[in-house]
């Protein structure tokens, strides 16, 4: 117990560290276990292996809660991840110096041409990029590639397969009723985490095991299974603080398997390399299907990484034969320094593409996709960007008072639903160049910036400027920043959001009382 708790803090503090210094934590948590190793604190018992196979059962589960069936309907995608993983596999396995027998080697080389889903989440989800056009093609990819994993994972298991796997067949006759007692049990919340640690570990990892696969691919298509249920974002809630507990006891452990030699480190140039090679072969793969330029780039910026999914695959494979502990460390170190290098480029993408972007554009194609098509305010008087609270509520304000408007947003949900309401709506990314380059401002004499990110709000103020626009630019301020920035970038009205709001419900209030 003392140990247990000696490598907790330990990779606390570790993890503290990077965090300071705006890293991904879990690149830490690696990190400490490795430290551990080198001071004799390994662990030669086994204490960590039961919650690191628990943590990464967990994991695949939240992850095939996000696997839809919509998901599939978009053949360009899947065509873009299947050459992706065909040239990447090739690759690697050509060039990577991995050492093993064919078939292990093979698999390596598709789990390494993979993604980190955490990573790309996190930092889509850090920039509020998530729902956005690219942040929904990264995510789709990420979908796609997890399929292929549970392919992968389905072939590794296929040697300890029986005619009693094919019970497993129905088991998605009791999804309706499973979904139906987690209906009656939602609002406890004390339940309805029992109950999908439950499905999670017994009706995916034990009842896969016992019928001879292993659970992480249980755990994985039991997620996906139940992808369809009204909450199954809340399932993968439940058990997020749990399942990253657990996943610290997998990180240490992996980090207790790094030896550094100078074979680890060749190969790990050789794999880093290889990374590079990675990105650019996804950005033209991009670019041939007639995204921007824009798009590409901030979608290999989040998916410059190689996958947790990797850590998995070669901790099963060490379980089933013999691989050498330099290959071993070479993964885990690639795994790992990917983690910081896509922590630092996605803090700076937008910067990053404002840097490439005369060079980038020379290699679009002529057509593009229709979600990125130029934009037109018409005779839109005026233009709201951003369609969440604050600006879907003054787009609505604008229409009750028969302002001709047009509204802008990144999340293409609030955007249909605009459009629902036969109101003048598009897709856009105001942090886009391209964006304020293409678009013809029409009779427009106003431009209301309802932007969640501070930094959003001053790219959209230098771009409308620089591309002409003489109006007013006004700007809802949701955050404490140096407000005289934006002014001296050149917005012309700035106010405090939550004030207005708190004025407009005082004003309301007043008005009630009075009529009573």
């Amino acid at each position: 117990m003392e140990l247990v708790l000696i490598w907790m803090t330990g990779a606390f503090l570790v993890g503290q560290v990077f965090r300071i210094i705006s890293l991904p934590p879990l690149v830490g948590f690696i990190l400490s276990g490795y430290l551990f190793t080198v001071i004799g604190m390994s662990d030669d018992i086994g204490l960590l292996e039961l919650p690191a196979e628990i943590g990464v059962e967990l994991l695949l589960f939240s992850i095939g809660l996000k696997i839809k069936p919509s998901a599939f309907l978009n053949r360009y995608l899947i065509a873009v991840v299947l050459l992706h993983t065909l040239f990447i596999t090739v690759l690697f396995f050509l060039l990577s110096g991995i050492n093993i027998p064919l078939e292990e080697k093979i698999i390596i080389c598709i789990a390494l041409s993979f993604s980190s889903t955490v990573i790309a989440t996190k930092s889509l989800e850090s920039r509020k990029e998530l729902t956005s056009f690219h942040g929904r093609l990264s995510v789709l990819i990420i979908i796609f590639q997890d399929i292929i994993a549970l392919f992968l994972l389905g072939y590794m298991q296929s040697s300890s397969l029986t005619i009693s796997t094919l019970y497993l067949l129905i088991l998605p006759a009791f999804i309706p009723i499973i979904k139906f007692v987690l209906n009656r049990i939602e609002d406890d919340e004390e339940l309805l985490l029992l109950a999908t640690i439950l499905i999670s570990l017994f009706l995916g990892s034990y009842l896969f095991k016992y019928f001879g696969l292993t659970g992480e691919i249980g755990a994985l298509v039991v997620g996906i299974l139940l992808s369809g249920y009204s909450s199954a974002e809340k399932l993968s809630e439940k058990i997020w603080s749990l399942r990253e507990i657990l996943l610290l006891a997998f990180f240490i452990s992996i980090g207790m398997q790094i030896t550094i030699t100078n074979d680890t480190i060749g190969m790990f140039l050789i794999l880093m390399s290889l990374l590079i090679v990675k990105s650019v072969i996804l950005f033209f793969l991009l670019i041939s299907f007639k995204l921007r330029s824009y798009t590409s780039f901030l979608m290999i910026v989040s998916l410059s990484t190689f996958s947790e999914f990797s850590l998995i695959v070669l901790s099963i494979l060490t379980k089933q034969t013999a691989i050498d502990g330099g290959i071993i460390s070479a993964i885990i170190l690639s795994v790992s320094i990917s983690f910081i290098i896509a922590a630092i480029l996605n803090k700076h993408a937008h910067r990053l593409y404002e840097l490439c972007e005369k060079y980038l554009i020379k290699i679009e194609r002529k057509t593009h996709h229709p979600d990125e098509e130029p934009h037109t305010c018409g005779d839109a008087e005026v233009m709201i960007l951003g369609l969440g609270r604050f600006g879907g509520a003054i787009f609505d304000l604008m229409n009750r008072n028969e302002i001709k408007s047009a509204g802008f947003d990144s999340n293409t949900d609030l955007v249909k639903k605009f459009i629902k309401k036969k109101r003048r709506a598009a897709f856009a990314d105001a942090e886009d160049p391209g964006f304020w380059s293409k678009l013809r401002f029409g009779k427009l004499r106003v431009i209301i910036l309802a932007l969640p990110e501070y930094e959003a709000q001053k790219r959209s103020i230098i771009q409308a400027r620089k591309y002409g626009f003489d109006g007013k630019i006004i700007v809802p301020s949701r955050t404490k920043e140096d407000t005289h920035e934006l002014e001296v970038l050149g917005a012309d009205v700035i106010f405090d959001a939550y004030e207005a709001a708190a004025i407009g419900i005082s004003d309301s209030l007043v008005k009630n009382i009075d009529n009573s």
